[in-house]
């Protein structure tokens, strides 16, 4: 799992940013927010994130200077700059310091999920590959959490089995038998099972719509979903929703 720090002095900047993040990437640990630059140094040092979010002006040490001391102690922390300092020269010293993205406040959401998505890509990769040329019992062990890092990040698009291996170079037919002797399911079910799960808990906890949560979990075809969930959970999804919606009345005492 990933660790990613939040550095800017603004509170609802921070907690924005955990909203987003916390919605879209579900096997993501966000560590403890710093509010200036000083604290960003001591709680990277502290808890050696994989991920930075920082904004360029902070009290006491501006970004650039954070990221600067940062890599000397974590070269392959992937920082992502998120300010309203709209500066070339700024931009270009950014990408000098090893920073991932520059994005520039108020950011889109789909601006923001795509870098941290591409962070946690990179890292993935940079990992499995690693672990691949390494003694085989941490192999196996570093290999599979990438694949399934990776999986978990994009369970909501159409994943195929082509895609992890072209991810993670390697032929489809060796990574079939390899997930399957680790994880000890197939892709497909594994995949499929993390898709259902997610809509259970969607149903349950949130009043979006049937369709809605089916796009959600990376289904394009409602019809198709419905299909699937009543298949692996024996309940339609309409279903399913109503017996815990109930069941929600009785506990609580209303009729």
């Amino acid at each position: 799992m990933c660790k990613l720090m939040i550095v800017d002095d603004e509170p609802l900047e921070r907690q924005a940013l955990r909203i987003i993040l916390k919605r879209r990437f579900l096997n993501l640990c966000i560590l403890e927010d710093a509010k200036n630059g000083v604290e960003a140094i001591r709680l990277a040092t502290r808890f050696k994130p994989d991920i930075i979010l920082m904004d360029i002006q902070l009290p006491g040490k501006n970004g650039m200077s954070v990221q600067k001391k940062i890599i000397q102690f974590l070269p392959n922390v992937k920082t992502i700059i998120i300010t309203a300092l709209e500066d070339f020269n700024c931009a270009q010293t950014a990408l000098k310091y090893g920073v991932l993205d520059y994005l520039l406040k108020p950011a889109r959401t789909s601006d923001i999920e795509i870098a941290v998505d591409k962070a946690i890509k990179s890292i993935n990769q940079v990992s499995l590959l690693d672990s691949i040329s390494s003694k085989p019992a941490t192999s196996s062990k570093k290999a599979i959490n990438s694949i399934l890092n990776y999986i978990h990040a994009n369970y909501n698009q159409p994943l195929t089995l082509n895609e992890i291996a072209t991810y993670t170079h390697l032929n489809p037919q060796y990574l079939s038998r390899y997930f399957k002797e680790t994880v000890g399911m197939t892709f497909t079910m594994y995949l499929t099972n993390l898709r259902i799960e997610t809509a259970k808990k969607l149903l349950i906890n949130s009043d979006k719509s049937i369709t809605q949560i089916a796009l959600e979990v990376g289904y394009s075809d409602p019809s198709y979903f419905s299909k699937v969930f009543d298949k692996h959970v024996k309940s339609s999804p309409y279903k399913f929703k109503m017996r815990h919606y109930n069941r929600d009345d009785i506990m609580s005492g209303k009729k």
